[in-house]
């Protein structure tokens, strides 16, 4: 998927001084941290996370349950999770790693160890200008949803990359670099992906206005197995501004220009976005609403590339210091361009729909658990992989 201009909104976190008078009348300078240096101090130092989520989902094998009977099954999670910073001078260094194992009570062949690991470091130098490098290395199961078969898929993803920005009041440069690679399993190469992502542009930003950022990005994605490679050319403009003290809009509009080594897969000329509102106007109650329109390249389906459509509002309560409540919706819409002679498919476009209610429970500085229900719906434009059913998941999280 095109990159969403990642390092244009890193900025160097500067304390502000306030002067005070002690009791006796003398001036002493305080340090003011403000919120983008508070959320770096708390990631320095050791934090780690045991947690345990207990999965049940009533059509593991993503069959049309109007026509099949779905089977259902219990999967047990547990994790553990460790997040490690430490400054060095102005720069600093952060490691993320979560290790976990899906285990499948009745259906054990589908039983996977997931893993999901990154690194970066924020090189900072002049007054605002940082360089952050980074790395991060998934493994997954694929959901049969994604592969409409049967088989078991356990896909690594790999990215390396580094982002560049100086923003600042006025005009500063960004930009960034990103390498990803997919690999799945045997049955499933012809997903096998390598794509290098280049950004660069030229932002511009007032306390009044926001920032605003004009960029222009390329995308070369091959698949290696296919021997297939396509480029995307987008122009873009992102927008993002604080409304109001409790309004926030970021907009990402740009135009999309996508060829194909295939004729058969062919090109897309056409507007692409990603726009997202949130407002806290009605006091405990947060609302968001986005939307995005993007190429996707990394698909188990498409042979070529496939134009996504997607849309989500999501409204979170917080009932109490300790309880918080949430409603979902989302609904997506994929169109694939792929190549017969490559890889026959019935399947040119689908819909998902996801319905869900999330509930938070603090129950210490230390312990909270979550609960989350949701509902899906799948239909395609051949009536092929058509399917529906109701996940639950009650998740548990100890912190250290």
């Amino acid at each position: 998927m095109a990159a969403a201009l990642s390092g244009a909104s890193i900025v160097a976190a500067v304390p502000s001084v306030l002067h005070a008078q002690n009791d006796d009348g003398t001036t002493v300078q305080k340090r003011v941290q403000n919120p983008e240096e508070e959320k770096r101090l708390k990631q320095y130092g050791l934090h780690l996370t045991a947690g345990l989520d207990l999965l049940y989902d009533d059509n593991v094998y993503r069959v049309d349950d109007r026509v099949e009977n779905p089977t259902d099954d219990l999967i047990v999670t547990p994790s553990v999770e460790a997040t490690f910073g430490r400054p060095i001078g102005r720069h600093d260094i952060l490691l993320r790693g979560k290790i976990g194992y899906d285990r499948f009570i009745s259906e054990g062949q589908r039983s996977k160890l997931r893993l999901d690991t990154e690194a970066k470091a924020n090189i900072r130098f002049g007054a605002t200008c940082l360089i952050t490098p980074r790395a991060a290395y998934r493994q997954q199961r694929a959901d049969y949803g994604d592969i409409n078969s049967a088989t078991e898929n356990l896909q690594k993803f790999a990215t390396i990359g580094a982002d560049f920005t100086c923003e600042r009041p006025g005009l500063f440069p960004v930009a960034s670099y990103e390498h990803d690679t997919t690999r799945n399993a045997a049955a499933f190469d012809y997903a096998d992906q390598t794509s290098d992502t280049f950004m660069g542009g030229v932002g511009y930003s007032m306390p009044s206005l926001g920032t605003l950022t004009a960029y222009y990005e390329r995308v070369n994605s091959k698949r290696d197995t296919l021997g297939i490679e396509n480029r995307i050319n987008s122009y873009g403009v992102r927008f993002q501004r604080a409304v109001t003290p409790i309004t926030q809009i970021d907009a990402d509009l740009r135009w999309l220009d996508v060829n194909s080594d295939s004729t058969a897969v062919g090109g897309y000329n056409g507007l692409g976005w990603k726009v997202s509102l949130s407002t806290q106007a009605i006091p405990r109650l947060k609302l968001t609403a986005t939307t995005e329109r993007a190429i996707i390249n990394d698909s188990l389906i498409a042979s070529g590339f496939a134009i996504d459509t997607s849309y989500r509002i999501q409204g979170e309560f917080s009932i109490s210091e300790l309880t918080s409540a949430g409603l979902y919706a989302e609904w997506d819409r994929r169109k694939f361009r792929q190549d017969a002679a490559l890889r026959p498919y019935s399947i040119t476009a689908d819909r998902n729909r996801r319905f869900g209610a999330m509930l938070t429970r603090k129950l210490s500085d230390r312990f909270d658990l979550t609960l989350d229900a949701q509902h899906y719906v799948r239909r395609t434009d051949t009536s092929v992989s058509n399917y529906s059913g109701t996940q639950v998941t009650l998740g548990a999280a100890l912190h250290f």
